[in-house]
């Protein structure tokens, strides 16, 4: 299962009350907007060499003079699938992003998800006690910079963000931490006063 990143979350209900319901899906203006330009790159770079390529099959003179120059034929041929990838994947990427979002439904201990997209839709749960705690993230893209909070897993597939903002206090934080019943999760994360004066009292009575 892919990792995937979520730009818009959407709260049922309060998000420091359980249980928590949220549905989470991209931006589709932005994203919309790199569909079109990717589109016009397929159709002015990629349809030309397509069209060449087919000539070229179909062409008996072209075939026999690819024959006798391999090389130049294997030249042909490694440019026009750089190309297809280089448009085809980052356009596949957009619209699995547009077609694509996820329910997450925490209540009674357990993390349900369904993620969907026009193909497909997977379920899967987790108990909540198997996360290692809530974290802050700071995400960047062309957009600008925002922070997550998110509910750390082992497995970063199983992550899952609660909530983005361009700042999220330590008071949210405290406040996601004890509705869950989870600490500070360790690693690329920003953890309260609290945990660092607790750290500390530990250190010491050690």
């Amino acid at each position: 299962m892919r990792r995937q990143g979520f730009e818009v979350i959407e709260v049922s209900g309060g998000p420091y009350s359980l249980p928590i319901t949220l549905r989470q899906t991209n931006a589709k203006l932005t994203r919309i907007s790199g569909l079109v330009l990717l589109g016009i790159l397929a159709a002015l770079i990629v349809l030309p060499q397509l069209a060449f390529a087919a000539y070229a099959v179909a062409s008996p003179d072209v075939r026999h003079a690819m024959i006798a120059h391999p090389v130049v034929a294997i030249e042909l041929a490694l440019a026009l699938v750089f190309w297809v990838g280089l448009i085809v994947w980052p356009l596949r990427n957009i619209l699995l992003a547009l077609l694509s979002d996820r329910i997450v439904d925490i209540r009674d201990g357990e993390v349900k998800v369904v993620d969907r997209t026009a193909f497909s839709k997977t379920l899967w749960q987790m108990p909540l006690k198997a996360y290692e705690g809530v974290a802050v993230h700071v995400r960047s893209s062309l957009s600008g910079v925002r922070q997550e909070a998110v509910l750390v897993h082992p497995d970063r597939n199983h992550s899952i963000i609660l909530m983005t903002g361009e700042h999220i206090g330590a008071r949210e934080l405290e406040e996601l931490r004890n509705l869950l019943s989870l600490p500070c999760a360790p690693g690329e994360r920003r953890c309260s006063m609290a945990d660092q004066v607790s750290r500390r009292e530990n250190a010491v009575a050690a």
